[in-house]
């Protein structure tokens, strides 16, 4: 059924997406969290000076309260009754045989040692803590080597991430089966509603028993352990502390005891934040590069954003800790990009043969009828429909006699031809790998797990010690989701180098140029980059996190699922594929300009040789006559036209009027043509050659906003011609409606303009003294995209597209 609903359900979550970020509130309930809704609060948190555009609340429904109530009590009545409860007198995993009667202590060292994770640069929170460097004992020593990655960005999670996980764990937590307080979940949502982010060491879990390590330092920051750090939004500009002189804020050095108005171990009414009651430590203050946001030790996080510390009691600690919520929240928003990007596998497929004047017959229902897997059907159905009235895709192939086929390639490449059969798999295991999540974020994933009183246990509460931290299902979902992203980057990659290789793209520019092809080598830098992040991701898809996992903690965690890990490398398969559509969709705009330059080229043919027939041969006055020789000479210029790409214009198209001369001497034999009037053959083929050569001139000068006395050796008599551009995006007319408005986009919204006017100019950056190189990159029109894809704006296109498409 998920599979049923794969496209369908990525529309969804794009208009779900939409309506929070347009005010329609968040509730969490436990159980009915959705992709879109931990993406909405992930990508999306509040900021300075700003109210938060997603609205967070937390279910009124009394049931849910009462759960949680019910659960926690039976903690409460087994540690007041001294039973032995794991992970509330005993120690965890492999030490669960030492015994304790302080739950709140014991609590305490599950935090102390799962703080364990590795975060750069090295922070203390006062000098009489510091740790001794060689740069402290010796300063004058050595000079510090520059870092060979970010020392920051390289060791901790990007706070989307632990967004993600601070809201999965909080609706995990109201489930009813962790023995926590219902406090603690409205204490978490604070986090996410007021902005406080804890800063999470990158690396660490082996996910199971649960993210431990990772959920730590949410824990840390939930009491104000001023040892942790966790980004704030500023109550003020940023401008307003640029350096430490201008801050509003108090930049005295303070001990982190120093403060007894915020502690970890009771509750305090929060102070407001100002220059008499918060201490900032110089060496402490990082703001991000948006200048909205600080870095800062959790206590003064919490008071700048008005919270307050909650010491935790029995059990909370581990409740915290013990589930599978990182692994399952980067899962979440990995799998939700990457079912975006296997829809736009099939748009970009779609557009590929427009670009490569394939056959959509291809993609016919009667095929995927025959062969009924429900990805295949409705990736071709997709495919089918987004070509419905274009003037590049056929409906299928023309049927010709044998002598009028040879050398003809009778049928689209793999590519093209094989996209359902090739995307329909990926279809089906994102929408199961988006289902397994959707569950997983869902679930119960601690242990113990505690059910609430009922006539099966005698009243009294069950604590069931068992496993559900153990996070193999959404190890096997990402292992799965990467695998998919790999094969559709390798659809991506061979589709885009098949349309940049002259050999194969029927008739257009080699490597897309829009200039003169010796001195435009167009896209063949991306072709060369795109081959790069196709290398990368065979190594990621190929890459079995599962399997690899290796015995951990006493041997108590003798098996490991290695989720998180699974998903870290999943994220990144997602971006090199995102870079790898990006580059594809662009080169695929090019090719469709080209593609609609040659269809005006060819459309001026009949003219332009019926034009030099006549000037060329007197007795041809016979409009009849002339144009049944027009029919005779155009499959033979035709053709030399799309053989002849490679090569230089004048050449080029000397070399394609030449090629008339056979077909045309035959035609004139049953004409009026008198023998002496073959004599002016030399002359019929420089007229062909020197109008060709304007008409190209002229359309690339349309095309490409450059004016023909602009050109680079151009003629004085180009001074007295001028060309009417033909706007942004001149191969509208040609496309199907639906792929029309992707195309549209990029070049008229992005404002990514066919390539080439610099080079037909002759003025790229370099070419001659005195250039300011005012024209951007290749690449950074790659950026351009590549942005509009991961900040959602493609998808809101591409969901556009799909309006009205039933069966999906």
């Amino acid at each position: 059924m998920a599979t049923q609903a794969l496209v369908s359900q990525y529309v969804q979550d794009v208009k779900e997406l939409d309506s929070y970020l347009t005010g329609s509130p968040i509730t969490i309930t436990g159980s009915s969290l959705s992709l879109a809704q931990i993406a909405a609060i992930a990508l999306y948190p509040p900021s300075s000076g700003s109210s938060n555009p997603v609205k967070i609340q937390l279910t009124d429904d009394q049931h849910v309260k009462a759960k949680v109530s019910a659960s926690r009590a039976v903690i409460e009545s087994k540690v007041a009754a001294g039973i032995s409860v794991y992970g509330v007198s005993t120690g965890f995993g492999g030490s669960a045989d030492t015994r304790t009667d302080d739950p709140i202590a014991l609590g305490a060292a599950l935090l102390q040692h799962q703080h364990a994770g590795v975060i750069l640069p090295t922070y203390a929170p006062s000098s009489s803590t510091a740790i001794p460097t060689l740069s402290t004992l010796d300063s004058n020593a050595f000079p510090s080597p520059a870092p060979l990655s970010d020392p920051f960005t390289s060791t901790t999670m990007p706070p989307p991430w632990t967004r993600a996980a601070l809201l999965v764990r909080a609706n995990s937590l109201m489930r009813g089966h962790s023995g926590i307080r219902w406090e603690l979940v409205q204490k978490m949502a604070e986090l996410l509603t007021k902005g406080v982010t804890p800063v999470v060491p990158l690396r660490g879990s082996v996910s199971a028993s649960g993210d431990l390590s990772s959920l730590s330092y949410i824990a840390g920051t939930l009491i104000g352990n001023p040892a942790i750090r966790a980004w704030v939004p500023l109550p003020s500009p940023s401008s307003a502390i640029s350096s430490t002189s201008s801050t509003p804020l108090s930049t005295e050095t303070s001990s982190p005891d120093s403060s007894p108005d915020l502690s970890p171990f009771s509750a305090n009414t929060p102070l407001p934040p100002s220059s008499d009651t918060l201490h900032l430590p110089t060496d402490t203050l990082k703001v991000d590069q948006y200048g909205s946001y600080a870095l800062l030790p959790a206590p003064q996080a919490l008071q700048i954003a008005g919270i307050t510390p909650l010491p935790l009691s029995s059990k909370e600690h581990l409740g915290i800790l013990n589930g599978t919520a990182f692994s399952a929240a980067v899962g979440a928003l990995v799998v939700r990009g990457a079912r975006g990007v296997s829809v736009l596998g099939a748009v970009l497929t779609a557009m590929s043969v427009e670009a490569m004047l394939g056959a959509k017959g291809s993609f016919d229902p009667f095929v995927s009828e025959a062969r009924p897997h429900i990805g295949q059907i409705h990736s071709a159905h997709l495919m089918h429909t987004l070509l419905a009235g274009s003037s590049f895709a056929s409906e299928h192939e023309v049927e010709v006699k044998i002598d009028d086929d040879d050398g003809v390639l009778r049928q689209d490449r793999y590519s093209l031809r094989t996209a359902p059969q090739w995307l329909g798999p990926q279809f089906e295991d994102l929408a199961n790998a988006a289902q397994v999540v959707t569950t997983e974020v869902n679930s119960t994933t601690d242990n113990p797990l505690i059910e609430p009183p009922s006539a099966s246990n005698n009243q009294t509460g069950q604590v069931h010690h068992a496993g559900n931290f153990q996070a193999l299902a959404v190890t096997n979902a990402m292992d799965h989701v990467r695998l998919s992203l790999a094969h559709i980057g390798k659809l991506m990659f061979v589709q885009l180098t098949e349309i940049l290789n002259p050999a194969m793209n029927r008739g257009l520019f080699p490597n897309l140029a829009g200039g003169e092809v010796g001195l435009d080598f167009g896209f063949k830098g991306v072709d060369i980059a795109a081959a790069s992040y196709v290398g990368e991701l065979n190594v990621l898809g190929g890459m079995n996190v599962g399997v690899g996992n290796v015995s951990a903690e006493m041997h108590n965690q003798s098996v490991n699922s290695l989720a998180l890990i699974s998903a870290r490398y999943t994220l990144n398969t997602l971006d090199v594929t995102t870079l790898l559509a990006a580059s594809h969709l662009l080169v695929i705009c090019q090719a469709l300009d080209l593609r609609a330059l040659n269809a005006e080229l060819r459309e001026a043919l009949p003219g332009l040789l019926r034009s030099s027939l006549l000037n060329t041969f007197p007795s041809l006055t016979d409009i009849t006559t002339s144009t049944s020789l027009v029919a005779a000479i155009i499959p033979a210029l035709t053709e030399t036209l799309d053989r002849t790409t490679t090569l230089e214009t004048n050449v080029r198209m000397y070399k394609v009027a030449s090629a008339c001369v056979v077909p045309l001497v035959t035609a004139l034999s049953t004409s009026p043509v008198q023998g002496a009037e073959l004599g002016a053959l030399p002359v019929f083929i420089s007229s062909v050659a020197a109008g060709l050569v304007n008409k190209l001139t002229e359309l690339r000068c349309a095309y490409l906003g450059v004016q023909p006395f602009a050109v680079r050796g151009a003629s004085p008599s180009d001074e007295k011609t001028e060309v009417a551009w033909r706007g942004p995006a001149p191969a509208s007319k040609y496309l199907a409606p639906r792929t029309r408005a992707l195309y549209e986009f990029v070049r008229v919204t992005l404002g990514v303009r066919m390539h080439g006017a610099g080079n037909l100019r002759g003025d790229v950056f370099g070419m001659r003294d005195g250039l300011e190189g005012a024209d951007g990159t290749i690449g950074n029109g790659v950026s351009v995209i590549c942005e509009a894809i991961r900040d959602g704006r493609v998808g809101r296109v591409v969901v556009g597209m799909l309006e009205g498409i039933e069966g999906l």
